[in-house]
């Protein structure tokens, strides 16, 4: 199926590219959606009003709602690993995306909890298996001048998908809130696969040098012969490794480590409890300012320094691994204010406006660094021979890291939660100064023999 040319031709092949990103990047919009879903829904669930459920869940109930995501989203990218390399990327993403607009359909019309249980996990599935397979397929798309600022932009997109679902999900019930993005998922998904191609790297692999020239052709500006040799040579040369291998040899260990410890100290930083319980912390924290308006707030902080890291990348002042590490210290530091804080809460009682201020603190610092470069070595990093296998293994221990956190939300001291996440960000710099390279302007075969 080639409809693909088509639109390649009409955009040109500047304009094709990023018109491939943004479908792409698209796909992270929607999981983050569902993983910001519950902040608006739960505190609606809840309620005993129009509760499609016809009574208010129990806490239990709604740490279940929040944390089986989680589950699911662990399990998806093990499930795909080897639909990536038989199937390619794009065509394996618009398949599991297909879990979206079903889950959501079903959960317009459900009245069980049940129905919510298995949908979550549904949703979580489909979320892992798409970050194990989207910034692979965006890095292997785009060139490597242009891979850093592309890549950044997963952030703006991310963010997106929070904002959306903290103004649509306050602003209609929770038939159309999920209609709505059934709609919208089901869209990208006609769209990934009957506009955008396959992977240059699989289209190689399964169809051979001849149609992999002409891919590049329609989305390089820039002479694309030396590309094409290395995509040739590292295909020639891919043989996957097992996952016993991947981490008992060094060298299929040493990359694994650089991608996956990020990735952790990025779901540890406190992220997966803002996003997922945004609402309920600012009731909590009895800010003076309505909780969903809070949420709102923040997410718009998020939305508007989103191009933060793509704007520093591109001017080439900062390198990505400064960056990093800047980010984490910031994060640290807004963290333990806002322990502090929920910890000292009646002393402080007179500053309801102190969590808020943190928070904004926290998604600017955030947005330096922690958000979209962990995701941007786990699309360079690997090489071929470990990329399907090692991504998802990652993307696995990503998601599961963060369960046991959102489970005990309602059974451990929120301030705790936030002053371990500052502990866990200053030990993360030490790491990322000592261990993680440096990838900038590098293709994917030079980052791979500095790491071997």
């Amino acid at each position: 199926m080639n409809s693909w040319k088509f639109f390649a031709d009409c955009f040109g092949p500047r304009y094709y590219t990023v018109f491939i990103v943004f479908i792409a990047n698209t796909f992270l919009l929607l999981v983050c959606m569902s993983a910001a879903w519950t902040s608006p829904v739960l505190v609606k669930l809840k309620r005993a009003d129009n509760n499609p459920l016809g009574k208010p869940i129990s806490a239990n109930e709604g740490s279940l709602i929040t944390s089986l995501f989680y589950v699911g989203a662990g399990v998806g990218p093990l499930a795909v690993i080897g639909g990536a390399k038989s199937l390619g990327r794009k065509a394996l993403l618009s398949t599991i995306s297909l879990l979206i607009p079903i889950a959501y359909g079903t959960l317009a019309f459900a009245e069980r909890i049940e129905w919510y249980y298995v949908c979550r996990i549904a949703l979580g599935f489909s979320t892992g298996a798409t970050f194990t397979l989207q910034p692979v397929y965006v890095s292997e798309i785009i060139s490597a001048r242009d891979r850093g600022f592309y890549m950044s932009f997963m952030t703006f997109f991310s963010v997106g998908g929070l904002l959306l679902s903290y103004i649509l999900g306050p602003l209609l019930n929770l038939f159309y809130f999920n209609f709505v993005i059934a709609i919208v998922s089901l869209s990208a998904i006609i769209l990934l696969a009957f506009c955008c191609p396959e992977s240059p790297y699989h289209l190689m692999k399964m169809r051979g040098k001849f149609e992999t020239r002409e891919l590049l052709k329609k989305i390089r500006i820039e002479e694309t012969t030396k590309e094409l040799e290395d995509i040739e040579q590292t295909v020639d040369e891919e043989k996957e490794e097992s996952c016993l291998k991947l981490f008992t040899s060094k060298k299929s260990y040493r990359p694994f480590v650089i991608a996956t410890i990020p990735l952790l100290l990025q779901q540890c930083s406190g992220i997966a409890v803002l996003i997922s319980h945004s609402q309920s912390i600012f009731l909590l924290a009895n800010a003076s300012i309505p909780s969903h308006q809070c949420s709102i707030i923040v997410a718009c902080l998020q939305m508007l320094t989103a191009f933060l890291t793509p704007t520093l990348l591109k001017t080439k002042i900062l390198s990505r691994k400064f960056l990093l590490i800047l980010s984490l210290l910031s994060v640290a530091f807004s963290n333990f204010v806002i322990g502090f804080y929920f910890f000292y809460a009646d002393i402080f009682h007179s500053f309801r406006w102190l969590p808020l201020a943190g928070l904004i603190a926290f998604i600017i610092s955030y947005n330096l660094g922690l958000d979209a470069i962990p995701w941007m070595l786990v699309g360079e990093i690997y090489p071929m021979n470990m990329k399907s296998l090692g991504s998802a293994v990652s993307a696995s221990l990503y998601s599961l890291a963060v369960f046991p956190v959102l489970f005990s939300f309602h059974r451990v001291e929120i301030s705790y939660l936030f002053l371990g996440s500052s502990v866990i960000c200053l030990l993360g710099m030490v790491y990322v100064k000592l261990y993680v390279t440096e990838t900038e302007g590098r293709s994917l075969r030079e980052i791979h023999e500095i790491i071997s």
